[in-house]
């Protein structure tokens, strides 16, 4: 019998994989214990910006729930006459690539974000589709890139830098577009904002992502979290003054 040969595509050895829980301890929580990540904060920035300078990440929205990461394969099925022909189930099968869907389900949100993505970051007017724009390529030049911070800290090793990118539950993807139908409920109730983000590998154009699906590079974090601090304040000291004062109402003098 001949002795089979390893391909290019075997996995590494045993002894070659990093073992995730090396190093678990109370400060490390990759151990084999309940995993809470913390509530999402939700950041989207354009991911194919003309310059540099319009890379800048936007707070979208708080989520009702929990943000739901779903990774999806694609595979080709490979028939044999040997299990019935297609038929039957495959003899072999091959992998064909992967998607990431990310369901986001908002009770409060921004509303120049919401019309910005609903526009794909390409349609020009909302709420309307100019003859010019069907056919546009997206993942080239109109795709968006989404950072989802988790509120609480779960750093993967003990020498964890400062930021959330050693972070078990933070994730970047650099290549994302709009993939389900947007459902805005409108009624005396509090509105909510549903829809899916779907994640692609990085297109061929672009060399610093070109087939990156997701990594956990937080770059622009510390500017767009500074910048949803000062406008959260800005929002409380406008309701601050538009209050009505406290106390009796004073006597006008006629």
């Amino acid at each position: 019998m001949s002795t089979r040969l390893p391909l290019n595509t075997d996995p590494p050895a045993v002894a070659a994989i990093p073992d995730p829980n090396a190093n678990a301890n109370a400060d490390n929580r990759d151990a084999v214990n309940i995993q809470v990540a913390g509530g999402s904060n939700l950041y989207i920035a354009d991911g194919a910006p003309a310059t540099p300078a319009d890379d800048t990440l936007y707070w979208f929205g708080e989520q009702m729930d929990d943000t739901a990461i779903v990774t999806r394969e694609f595979f080709n099925d490979v028939p044999g006459d040997s299990n019935g022909g297609p038929q039957g189930p495959p003899i072999e099968r091959q992998a064909l690539g992967r998607i990431v869907q990310i369901s986001i389900n908002l009770s409060t949100w921004n509303q120049t974000v919401r019309y910005w993505v609903e526009r794909q970051n390409m349609y020009s007017v909302n709420g309307a589709v100019q003859d010019w724009e069907v056919g546009t390529p997206l993942l080239q030049y109109h795709r968006f890139r989404l950072l989802i911070v988790p509120a609480r800290n779960n750093k993967m090793t003990l020498a964890a830098p400062a930021n959330k990118s050693d972070d078990w539950f933070t994730f970047n993807f650099p290549t994302v577009l709009m993939s389900s139908p947007i459902e805005c409920g409108q009624g005396s109730k509090f509105s909510s904002l549903s829809f899916t983000l779907e994640a692609h590998r990085g297109p061929q154009i672009d060399s610093s992502t070109r087939g990156v699906l997701w990594n956990r590079d937080v770059t622009g974090l510390d500017v767009a979290e500074s910048a949803r601090t000062a406008a959260m304040a800005a929002q409380f000291n406008g309701i601050e003054e538009a209050r009505e004062p406290l106390g009796p109402v004073p006597v006008t003098e006629e």
